[in-house]
């Protein structure tokens, strides 16, 4: 009995060792560098950009016709991709968006990033804001989604 035992036990991991793995995709971290962060001079439309060339930034329009950060303007993009997130017009301050993470993943990037919002009972400037978190990557034509992580309350 013994030995039916340990012949079934090496047969089947014989079998298991021969079979191809059900790894998960391989993620690497993508380093990347803040470009430009700002409450003030983002867009008044929530969403997010890939710029890979200064006609691509063309079409991002800062909120109430501000002139383009001379940040943005200087992303050398022979060598570089800006990637942004924007929370879009928000009546008060307290209110923030950061790209947390980027990571590789086969043929496609990854951003990750999250909102922040005020605690409820906060006391806050009334004035419309626009978070905006610009960064910049090494060049790249892999196709680039998003995930928002979370929105989070602020602390207190």
């Amino acid at each position: 009995m013994k030995l039916f035992f340990l012949y079934t036990l090496s047969a089947l991991f014989i079998s298991m060792s021969s079979c191809k793995s059900n790894q998960t995709a391989k993620e690497t971290p993508v380093p990347f560098e803040t470009v430009f962060q700002s409450v003030s001079l983002g867009s008044e439309t929530a969403g997010t950009k890939v710029v890979q060339s200064q006609a691509d930034l063309k079409d991002f329009e800062v909120a109430n016709n501000n002139e383009m950060p001379k940040e943005l303007l200087s992303v050398d993009f022979d060598k570089n991709t800006m990637i942004m997130v924007m929370a879009g017009t928000k009546n008060t301050g307290g209110f923030e968006i950061e790209i947390e993470k980027i990571i590789e993943e086969n043929d496609k990037i990854i951003v990750f990033y999250k909102e922040t919002n005020p605690p409820k009972d906060a006391m806050l400037i009334m004035a419309l804001t626009y978070p905006l978190h610009a960064v910049s990557i090494k060049k790249t034509k892999k196709e680039i989604v998003f995930e928002k992580m979370s929105t989070v309350n602020g602390k207190k």
